[in-house]
């Protein structure tokens, strides 16, 4: 049998920081693997120091 739910769960957090206003296209960045541009996807080059608890919809599956 397979059993399938969703339900909110509460987990600590690091927010991202805001989209770079001017990012600066690379073709060929080596970040994490990364190659190729990123337009139209926003460049997000921070995160914050701070987490704080957020909800997210977390999805649960399950089989015997």
């Amino acid at each position: 049998m397979v059993k399938a739910w969703k339900e909110k769960v509460v987990i600590p957090t690091y927010e991202s920081g805001k989209p770079e206003k001017n990012p600066i296209f690379l073709e060929n960045r080596v970040y994490q693997g990364s190659s190729g541009v990123v337009y139209p996807y926003p460049v997000i080059e921070s995160i914050s120091d701070e987490k704080t608890d957020h909800e997210w919809d977390a999805v649960f599956i399950e089989n015997e």
